[in-house]
């Protein structure tokens, strides 16, 4: 059983069947006209006749002319219903011209009648074809167009009319069972489109979420994968960084011993003192690695990004030099938060000499703080982190990019893609450690000749926490 929009629907799809074959019936009607007409002429009078096509093509005309409106609004919904009433009142009205106006001029000539019910049955049937998926529209032809012919036949003469009429009376009956039967079956057919259009788009949606659903997994098991191996080379790295500082530390101490115990010996110090500053570079390697693995000594404190970033503008342009153009865009409104200052300028440093060596012919390294609210799918295969406010502060450069490949292993310690000799790998492993223990985040945006913006997202400090420590540091002045 269709519901109720479903019905709206079909008759909308009947009456736009009945208009779309509304040209082939105001021809036929016409065509038809015209010979009946030519037929008629010597019998009956020629004003009669002219005023009898007259309203046929004016009826026609107008019919067509509202084809056009039907077409140009689509009508829907509650419209069909006033468009069905159209849609009768024209076919009412072409039948009521037919059946009244060939009564009025009705002869006596029985080869006459023969030919005019010929023509009759004809339209009729003619109708029944072209509008049989609007039963209403059919129907209004068919019983206006025959009955007046029936009757005339039934009180014109003697029983062979009779006979007539009720053979048309019969005809026109089983037309419109007919069209009966073919409307009720478009009306079903138009409701299995429908039924079936829903169902494909169900089973469209339903593929499509399931393909969200597999590229989704997909995502999180790569995710999964590359932050379990990151983990794990986390863990490796730490380990050994942490055994091999405490060697080092060890070296550094006997080495310093020597070159104090060796003051008469130039030679022996010499040689101490390159030997403890080899120990030290590579006590400053274990450092890094140290910071990749979140096991470095912070000193965290709360602090103003503007303010370092100002105070650091300075070494930054010398470390640039002068074929890279410097921005710096700092926004008013950012909050505290709560780092360690140093570590922080050494990573914004290290993004900067990174973002300076992917632009050797020049370029425009900007730097910029921001608010931003980080949510937990954000912040997937970062346990460090937890969804808020954070404060941002990216550095963007317009080098030459990094691919998709590239950017899955960026922060991999000793991964490099600059030449032997001109990086150790680890400056994007310390930015990367140093915002995974800060419970931060950093994310990388890179794109082949169209340069790369890594952004560091620190935790901002909640508002209230910052008015009432502001009050308590004023409190304490006053006190003071």
């Amino acid at each position: 059983m269709p519901s109720d929009p479903d019905k709206a629907l079909i008759e909308t799809e009947r009456l736009r069947f009945v208009f779309q074959q509304l040209p082939l019936t105001v021809s036929v009607t016409l065509l038809n006209a015209a010979l009946t007409a030519f037929v008629l002429a010597p019998l009956t009078s020629h004003a009669a006749l002219a005023l009898w096509l007259s309203l046929i093509a004016a009826l026609s005309t107008g019919r067509m002319a509202l084809r056009g409106v039907f077409f140009r609004r689509r009508p829907e919904g509650q419209w069909s219903r006033v468009w069905a009433a159209v849609s009768v009142a024209g076919a009412g009205t072409a039948g009521m011209l037919w059946g009244c106006g060939l009564a009025a001029m009705f002869p006596l000539n029985q080869t006459i009648e023969l030919f005019l019910a010929f023509v009759v049955g004809g339209m009729c049937a003619g109708a029944t074809t072209v509008n049989f998926s609007h039963f209403p529209t059919a129907a209004s032809f068919i019983l206006p167009a025959s009955l007046p012919l029936a009757v005339c036949l039934l009180f014109e003469g003697p029983e062979p009319r009779a006979i007539s009429a009720f053979m048309v009376v019969v005809f026109a009956v089983s037309l419109c069972c007919g069209c009966l039967r073919a409307h009720r079956s478009f009306g079903e057919r138009i409701a299995l489109q429908f039924a079936l259009r829903r169902e494909r788009a169900k089973l469209s949606e339903a593929n499509e979420r399931l393909q969200a659903e597999v590229t989704e997994r997909k995502t999180i098991q790569e995710t999964l994968h590359q932050v379990q191996k990151m983990e794990a080379i986390g863990h490796l790295t730490g380990g050994i960084a942490h055994d091999f500082n405490n060697l080092l530390q060890v070296i550094i101490g006997n080495l310093n011993l020597i070159r104090r115990l060796s003051r008469g010996d130039a030679k022996v110090v010499g040689y101490a003192l390159a030997a403890e500053q080899a120990a030290k570079r590579g006590a400053d390697l274990t450092g890094s690695l140290l910071a990749y693995a979140r096991r470095q000594a912070l000193r965290s404190e709360r602090v103003d990004l503007n303010r370092l970033l100002t105070e650091f503008q300075p070494l930054l342009l010398r470390s640039l030099g002068g074929t890279i153009a410097f921005r710096m865009t700092l926004e008013t409104t950012v909050p505290a938060c709560e780092t360690d200052p140093a570590h922080f300028q050494s990573a914004i440093l290290n993004l900067a000499i990174n973002a300076r060596d992917a632009m050797p012919h020049g370029g425009t390294l900007s730097v910029g703080t921001g608010v931003e609210t980080l949510e937990a799918e954000d912040l997937a295969g970062n346990p460090e982190a937890s969804p808020g406010r954070f404060v941002s502060v990216s550095v963007r450069d317009t080098g030459e990019g990094m691919t998709g490949e590239v950017l899955t292993r960026v922060f991999e310690p000793f991964f490099t893609t600059k030449e032997i000799g001109k990086g150790s790998g680890l400056g994007l492993s310390q930015v990367f450690g140093f915002a995974r223990q800060s419970g931060g985040h950093v994310c990388l945006v890179s794109y082949p000749g169209a340069g790369t913006c890594a952004t560091i997202f620190l935790p901002a400090l909640p508002e209230v926490a910052d008015g009432s420590l502001t009050q308590a540091a004023a409190a304490e002045g006053l006190s003071a």
